[in-house]
């Protein structure tokens, strides 16, 4: 069999506070596929969210939690349709409890337009719309079956 790229479409949060981060990604309205007493799933378009207690998740690798510090160290991108579903999405987040960390505007490195918000435990989302020529934008639909 040929080498295939590994099929990576599921990614955990470790979470201090399993119920408010279930609440707050429900008030986004994504919906739960799995809510076990310490392990919750979101299904989104062509990948899941996984919500892990860090105190569970650091064990699970062997390894400990970084401690909690400001700012960000990792983010997921968040492709959408059309530039003006950038604006939508930052209010609905940040209706739901997020911070805003990046208002809506015009891309600085790709051309399109994106923001970002900090769930309320503070995992960065990045809000993303550019063209389908954009080789990111047209990765991302083929991994997620959708036409580039």
């Amino acid at each position: 069999m040929a080498w295939q790229p590994p099929l990576a479409n599921i990614i955990t949060l470790g979470v201090h506070d399993l119920t408010r981060e279930r609440g707050f990604y429900q008030q986004l309205g994504w919906p739960i596929v799995l809510d076990s007493d310490d392990f919750i799933v979101f299904e989104l378009r062509g990948a899941l969210l996984a919500l892990f207690p860090l105190n569970q998740l650091a064990p699970d690798a062997h390894t400990q939690a970084a401690p909690s510090s400001p700012g960000i160290r990792t983010s997921v991108i968040i492709s959408v349709e059309q530039a003006a579903q950038v604006d939508e999405l930052a209010a609905h987040a940040r209706a739901a409890g997020a911070t805003l960390t990046k208002e809506p505007t015009d891309a600085e490195f790709f051309e399109g337009r994106d923001a970002y918000f900090a769930d309320p435990e503070g995992n960065y989302w990045e809000i993303a719309w550019s063209e389908g020529s954009n080789p990111v934008v047209a990765a991302a639909r083929r991994a997620a079956g959708q036409p580039a």
